[in-house]
């Protein structure tokens, strides 16, 4: 019979894996949505994103099919693949719609956008969590905050652009009906 890892030794791998991240990880900005709502349907709306939290993470940009099947995912085929992005189990509030803005490591590139849509852990021993996540083109739509969002609105000219969020969905200005 094999021991199961329990309480103090679960949180010391935890604490090795946020180290190992602050050594060799890859420095980015996280935000986390902010759910103020509900539609008729009764799925949360994304009213804003937190401010920019600095963190670090391990960052997949190819993975084997090997690695989805060992993860649980089920995969047909080795094309197209999804990113992995492997962050610390403490990271707060990390759900799916967070994003994860990464800039250029030697140079002077723009942040590329990831939005998370499915998250998993080891299930012997969840040191770390490990997201899905896919690329996002749109910067105007997603990753604003509420004073950025106040900041937008106050123009005179507000009305031009469509009242739309990311996924597309109509947002009205008056509570309850979205």
């Amino acid at each position: 019979m094999q021991n199961n890892l329990i309480g103090p030794d679960i949180q010391l791998m935890r604490d090795r894996y946020d180290e190992a991240l602050i050594l060799q990880g890859i420095q980015c900005k996280y935000q986390y949505p902010l759910f103020a709502d509900s539609n008729a349907q009764g799925e949360s709306v994304i009213d804003s994103y937190s401010e920019m939290i600095h963190t670090q993470i391990f960052f997949d940009g190819n993975p084997k099919v090997k690695t989805y099947k060992r993860l649980g995912w089920v995969v047909e085929n080795d094309k197209d693949l999804p990113f992995l992005v492997h962050c610390s189990f403490n990271l707060q509030n990390l759900q799916k719609d967070c994003l994860f803005h990464i800039s250029g490591q030697y140079t002077g590139m723009p942040d590329r956008t990831f939005r998370v849509t499915e998250l998993t852990c080891d299930i012997q021993a969840p040191d770390h969590m490990i997201a899905q996540v896919i690329p996002v083109y749109d910067k105007q739509t997603v990753g604003r905050t509420r004073k950025e969002i106040a900041k937008t609105f106050d123009k005179s000219n507000y009305f031009l652009q469509d009242p739309i969020d990311y996924r597309g969905t109509y947002v009205s200005e008056l509570p309850g009906d979205r």
